[in-house]
């Protein structure tokens, strides 16, 4: 039986998801940041969002980019009930379902952009790599993939969440910048650093070709 690691460690803490991304920087200005990159071309694009905890990130993609098809996941039913209900309450239309990343419920090549934030640390060495090839499988050729994560530390004054991350996460292959390699071993042609927030947080972008 595949684990299920609820969003802040521990299922009493899952309520609270929202109110500790504000207080610790990934609120609005971060989701803000995450949606500029989104390469997001065409209206009838499908796009997933590869755990999507509690919905705020896929709603506010959903409110800018209106026409696309939406699917969110995350293994985490309680936290997906909290997003299907903020989503409903909002009258936006992203189909939320129950999967991990390293058993996606989509076909070859049936997704033209994937994103996902704050999920791969949480993942051992193994299972990112599988997460990593099976979102390399759902991607159609030419599909991008927006992976936003701890990286490696260059202000090692910020890098207090990096280390946390490693203590009590999986974060050790982010920390030593081990994420653009296991992206390429994937599959992916192209892996590039697109940007990069506070707290060591970087934007990698890779393409299927």
């Amino acid at each position: 039986m595949e684990e299920i690691i609820p969003a802040l460690r521990f299922n009493i803490l899952t309520p609270l998801f929202d109110f500790f991304c504000k207080i610790v920087g990934f609120g609005k200005s971060y989701r803000r940041k995450i949606i500029s990159k989104l390469p997001i071309k065409l209206e009838k694009e499908v796009v997933l969002d590869a755990g999507c905890g509690s919905g705020s990130l896929a709603i506010d993609v959903k409110k800018k980019f209106k026409e696309i098809s939406l699917y969110a996941i995350d293994a985490d039913t309680k936290i997906l009930e909290i997003a299907d209900k903020k989503a409903k309450r909002e009258d936006l239309q992203i189909k939320f379902k129950k999967a991990f990343l390293q058993n996606l419920p989509f076909s070859d090549n049936s997704v033209d952009l994937v994103y996902s934030s704050l999920v791969f640390h949480h993942l051992n060495s193994e299972i990112k790599k599988e997460a990593m090839k099976e979102i390399y499988r759902v991607l159609k050729k030419g599909g991008r993939f927006l992976l936003v994560d701890f990286g490696k530390p260059t202000n090692k004054l910020f890098s207090v969440l990096s280390l946390f991350t490693i203590l009590f996460e999986e974060g050790y292959d982010n920390y030593k910048g081990k994420i653009p390699e296991m992206l390429s071993c994937a599959g992916f042609s192209k892996v590039v650093e697109i940007g990069r927030y506070r707290f060591n947080m970087v934007f990698l972008e890779a393409i299927k070709k």
